[in-house]
């Protein structure tokens, strides 16, 4: 890991040490082993959001891949923008050119749930010329408006369009095969094996396939419950990513790395009296910007080991928000890689804002794109140094333990998930060797937070889950 000495050691900089936990939490020394294959980051971008959350603020140097959503198929075969704009309203070439500097392809999704986005998708697939004009229309779509490919979301097909649905997708990677660029072709589906889909034929006309592994609670369930566990509980078996992605695996058409796990960065809100409790009213979304800040008014934070995810009730116990934070989405970009998926999808950009970061967005790249690490003095390897603590979760204390394979000097602090210094617990010369030291955080707020080990010109991050 090449960091400058005077950029990390506070005793020769000004510079403050949020902005050095940005610098390494996109830098975290990973074992070789973990990151033998970088995975794909494709990130949804609402057009909606375009006032609220315009392009300078998508990390691009976090995402692989932006598809821009949505574009309604009409019945005919011609498009439409969503919600009747217009198509310079919806069109953003200041983010394709922006997104193409720093090598990130957009896409274009088509169709989408509700409000009759994707109802043209079955008078399409069953007529040959609606077919054809479909395909065509799209190619010329991305051609002259430089995106880089296409991704149908058709939620859902149904049985009785299985055979019209490969047509229609063999039509359009037929007519995106002419473009003079490559053009990819994708679709997402839902986290089980609907009817609708005949994976043998669609795996070789697919570039990949989005497995939409979240919404498994909802509104449209009697009782609260995760919007994306990692595993489920037989007695609350609404489904969960790990039976999902088993499935798929288990049908053993489509190749692993073709298939990407879907990640939600919003919850829902359950007027209930507790997780798999019986639900009454609505239950709206919450993005994960809004689930913080719920924390942050009293809202008490819970962690469920089955599900491997977080949950928040208020202190009258009569609601209940399910989401993803950065310990669960940790837990599912390692779940991938065991699997050796081919990447992920994320509903939605932005969802995680919290102004000064993207928390979700920046571990979800953490943990499938960083770089192995690398020194610039002697022979010693950034693997000869180690970092750990236990119990993790921990409440109130836990032990932090690291190796040090050199003398050096020592500085140890604790941040928040906002970048905030929440523990000075080291700042001394010490010999190599196995070091330890307990953190009591009874003092502080439960949540994610950060041990950060400076040794000499390195530096190293360990996650840490404080539950009260």
């Amino acid at each position: 890991m090449r960091i400058d000495l005077t950029t990390l050691n506070p005793r020769y900089s000004n510079i403050s040490l949020f902005h050095i936990l940005l610098t390494f939490i996109a830098f975290i020394v990973i074992s070789r082993d973990s990151f033998a294959q970088n995975k794909s980051v494709v990130g949804y971008y609402y057009f909606w959001d375009k006032s609220s959350f315009p392009y300078t603020m998508i990390k691009l140097d976090k995402i692989n891949c932006i598809a821009e959503a949505f574009i309604v198929p009409n019945a005919d075969g011609s498009l439409s923008p969503e919600g009747g704009a217009a198509w310079q309203n919806y069109l953003y070439p200041e983010m394709i050119n922006a997104a193409h500097q720093h090598n990130v392809k957009v896409i274009v999704s088509v169709g989408g749930y509700g409000d009759g986005k994707g109802y043209g998708f079955p008078s399409i697939a069953g007529n040959a010329v609606a077919r054809a004009k479909f395909a065509g229309n799209l190619k010329n779509f991305c051609l002259q408006n430089n995106y880089d490919g296409v991704d149908i979301d058709w939620e859902y097909p149904g049985t009785a369009d299985k055979v019209n649905f490969v047509l229609m997708i063999k039509s359009l990677h037929d007519s995106l095969a002419t473009a003079d660029r490559k053009l990819s072709l994708s679709i997402t589906a839902p986290g089980y094996l609907a009817g609708g889909y005949n994976f043998i034929a669609l795996a070789d006309l697919l570039d990949w396939i989005g497995v939409m592994t979240y919404d498994y609670y909802g509104g449209w369930t009697s009782t609260s419950g995760f919007v994306s566990p990692l595993y489920s509980e037989t007695d609350n078996n609404q489904g969960s990513v790990n039976s999902s992605v088993i499935q798929f695996l288990q049908s053993a058409v489509i190749p692993t790395s073709k298939l990407f796990m879907g990640l939600a960065f919003y919850g829902y809100s359950f007027q209930s009296a507790g997780l798999y409790k019986p639900r009454t009213g609505s239950a709206p979304s919450v993005s994960y910007a809004a689930a913080v800040a719920y924390q942050k008014s009293g809202w008490i934070y819970h962690w469920d080991d089955v599900a491997k995810g977080p949950y928040l009730t208020d202190p009258s116990n009569t609601h209940i928000i399910t989401f993803d934070d950065t310990a669960s989405i940790r837990y599912k970009c390692e779940y991938l890689r065991e699997k050796n998926l081919g990447g992920v999808i994320i509903w939605r950009l932005g969802m995680d804002n919290l102004g000064i970061s993207q928390p979700l967005l920046e571990t979800t790249w953490q943990q499938l794109n960083t770089p192995t690490a690398v020194v610039h003095q002697g022979t010693t390897s950034c693997r000869d140094f180690a970092l750990q603590n236990f119990p993790n979760p921990f409440n109130p204390s836990t032990t932090i333990e690291y190796q040090l394979p050199v003398n050096g000097h020592v500085v140890l602090k604790v941040y928040d998930v906002l970048g905030r210094e929440a523990a000075a617990l080291v700042n001394e010369t010490e010999k190599m060797g196995k070091h330890e030291v307990v953190f009591n955080a009874s003092n502080l707020s439960s949540g994610m937070y950060f041990s950060v080990l400076y040794v000499n010109d390195h530096a190293f991050s360990k996650s840490m889950l404080y539950l009260k």
